[in-house]
C-alpha cells in the first residue's frame, strides 16, 4: 500500500511539473483538484467569502456558486461593479466563453488601485489560457489562478481532466495546504491520513505518461498557439466571422457555421450552443 501511494505521488508530481513547465506555476504553490470549481469554492468558503462578481463572459455562472451572492457585469465596468456590490472575490477569465481576449493583468491592477487593502480576491480562469498563448500565471497579477491540466496541451479528445489552482501569496499557499493536505494527490506530500478520495489516481497517471512521453515544452506550446491563432484567423475569413482576439473562434450566424470545416467537428474542437452560434478550439496540429 506505502508502495503504491508513493508512486502514485510520483506521478501527480509529473501532473504538477507539467503545469510548471506551461505555466510557470511552482509545484509548492499549486494543488491538484479533480475540477477548477471544486477547488475554488473550497478555498472561498475557507475565506468566507459571500459575494462574488463575475464578468459577463466567464464560463462558471451564478449557479456554480449557489451559497454566495454573485453580481455578473461587463469586463469593462468591473471596478465599477466591484466597488457597488462590495465585492469579496472576482473571477475573470483569460478568453471569455466567445473567444474574447480580457486583459486581465490591467483590469486587475485597476481593482488594486482603487481599492488598496479592501480590494477582493482576484481569480484568474486560465482554463482557456492557451488560447492566449499560454500566459504564465504571474502575467495574470491575480491571487489566485485556476486551471486545466491538460486543455489545450494534449489531444482535444482527452478524456481525463485535471484541474489545479495556483497561489501567488505565502499566506493563501500555507491556507491551501491545509485545505487540501486531507484529499490524495491534491498537493505534493500526502498525509498520515488520507480522509477522501480527490485527483483520481488513473486520470494522474495518464497526464504524467503523456508529459513523458511527448515531452512538451513551453517554447514548442507557445509556438504552436501562435498558428493556432492564425489559423483561427484564416477560419474567420472563411466562415465571415469577426477577426478573433484568440485562438477560440466564435462563429455567429448559420451560414458562417456551416462553413466549419468538417476535420474541426471530426477532432472534437466544435462546441454549438443551444442558443445559436458555435465555438472553435483552432489547433493548427491537429488540422489536416
Amino acid at each position: 500500500m506505502r508502495q503504491r501511494i508513493e508512486a502514485d505521488y510520483l506521478l501527480a508530481r509529473h501532473a504538477r511539473g507539467l503545469v510548471a513547465d506551461v505555466y510557470g506555476a511552482a509545484a509548492s504553490a499549486t494543488v491538484l483538484t479533480p475540477g477548477t470549481l471544486a477547488g475554488l469554492r473550497l478555498v472561498l468558503a475557507a475565506l468566507g467569502v459571500k459575494r462574488v462578481v463575475l464578468s459577463a463572459g466567464e464560463y462558471f455562472a451564478a449557479a456554480s456558486f449557489p451559497d454566495l451572492r454573485v453580481h455578473v457585469a461587463d469586463s469593462y465596468h468591473l471596478l465599477e461593479s466591484v466597488v457597488r456590490h462590495r465585492a469579496q472575490a472576482v473571477v475573470l477569465s483569460t478568453v471569455t466563453w466567445r473567444g474574447e481576449r480580457q486583459p486581465l493583468a490591467s483590469l486587475f491592477r485597476h481593482v488594486r488601485e482603487r481599492l488598496g487593502s479592501r480590494a477582493p480576491l482576484l481569480v484568474a480562469d486560465y482554463a482557456h489560457a492557451g488560447a492566449a498563448g499560454f500566459p504564465r500565471v504571474a502575467d495574470a497579477r491575480a491571487d489566485v489562478v485556476v486551471g486545466d491540466a491538460t486543455k489545450w496541451i494534449t489531444p482535444a479528445a482527452w478524456p481525463d481532466r485535471i484541474g489545479w489552482l495556483w497561489f501567488r501569496s505565502a499566506a493563501h499557499r500555507a491556507l491551501a495546504r491545509r485545505l487540501f493536505a486531507p484529499f490524495y494527490l491534491a498537493c505534493e506530500k500526502p498525509t498520515a491520513a488520507l480522509e477522501a478520495r480527490w485527483v483520481d489516481p488513473l486520470a494522474v497517471e495518464k497526464v504524467a505518461a503523456f508529459r513523458m512521453s511527448a515531452k512538451p515544452t513551453r517554447a514548442d506550446l507557445v509556438e504552436r498557439a501562435a498558428q493556432d491563432f492564425a489559423l483561427a484567423k484564416r477560419m474567420a475569413g472563411w466562415c465571415g466571422a469577426p477577426q478573433p482576439t484568440s485562438s477560440l473562434l466564435w462563429v455567429e450566424s448559420a451560414a458562417g457555421i456551416a462553413k466549419i470545416p468538417k476535420w474541426v467537428e471530426d477532432q472534437g474542437l466544435l462546441w454549438r450552443s443551444p442558443a445559436g452560434g458555435a465555438r472553435v478550439m483552432c489547433r493548427s496540429d491537429l488540422a489536416p
